[in-house]
């Protein structure tokens, strides 16, 4: 089975990472200056990018040479950490959607306390954090307000005002956005070109209005005209009839 494309191609490190300059270029210069925060919100919309920086910055923070902008990716750790590697015992991503009541977020302060097995710093990466319950988020707070010097949060959501006050206020909050159609095109034609595809350059807006400047989803969309290609490859007419969209022609 093909690995889809927003998979295949996830960035290893903030300069892979598409339309966030405003992001990455702020969480780089803290990792050079080694002015770190013990817990961040990265918030925006879906597919934008937020659980792949935090991966990042997980890389760069228990990188052999860092904490570093610039992963060697050569170390256990960044070997670990890589998109198609096992993960480390020391990184741990929580699903809030499934795991956000207060029974959960007692366990994982129990754990955090702990220090990490292997890497600088345990790092937890809580996914979807506005589905945290209140009282879940009220059992975290005093380790997050006071966290022990190993430990390190990454919360990533769509809803930032869903997250308790009290605890976003102790957050450095990044602000995710929409991808610029630009950049999406030059990420769609790259990821074609490593495919060894072939698109006519008109369908490449088709994709990028379909998914919405959503990085996740515009590679989706791809991703399915490139598996009902034909030996042409991707036609502007086979795009205009799987999307669903009108025909320029026949709006002029």
């Amino acid at each position: 089975m093909a690995l889809a494309l927003y998979r295949k191609y996830r960035p290893k490190t903030f300069t892979e990472v598409i339309g966030q300059d405003h992001v990455t270029e702020p969480l780089m210069q803290a990792l050079r200056s080694g002015r770190l925060n013990h817990a961040y919100l990265f918030s925006g919309p879906r597919g934008c990018g937020k659980t792949s920086s935090a991966r990042i910055l997980a890389r760069s923070l228990n990188c052999a040479q860092g904490p570093t902008p610039d992963p060697c990716g050569e170390c256990d750790s960044c070997r670990a950490l890589a998109p198609d590697g096992p993960g480390s015992i020391d990184v741990i991503e929580i699903d809030a959607a499934s795991h956000g009541g207060v029974d959960d977020a007692r366990e994982l302060r129990e754990r955090a306390f702990f220090a990490p097995a292997i890497s600088r710093y345990k790092i937890y990466i809580i996914d979807e954090a506005h589905m945290v319950t209140t009282q879940g988020f009220n059992a975290l707070l005093k380790i997050v307000e006071e966290p022990p010097e190993h430990l390190v949060f990454i919360f990533a959501t769509t809803e930032p005002d869903k997250v308790l006050p009290t605890i976003r206020s102790r957050t450095h909050h990044y602000p995710f956005r929409l991808i610029p159609p630009g950049a999406m095109r030059a990420l769609l034609e790259r990821n074609c070109a490593a495919e060894g595809a072939t698109v006519e350059p008109a369908v490449f807006p088709l994709v990028i209005r379909a998914g919405v400047r959503s990085a996740r989803d515009t590679q989706s969309v791809l991703d399915q005209l490139l598996a009902g290609a034909g030996p042409a490859g991707v036609t502007y007419e086979r795009a205009v009839a799987l999307l669903g969209v009108t025909d320029v022609a026949l709006i002029d």
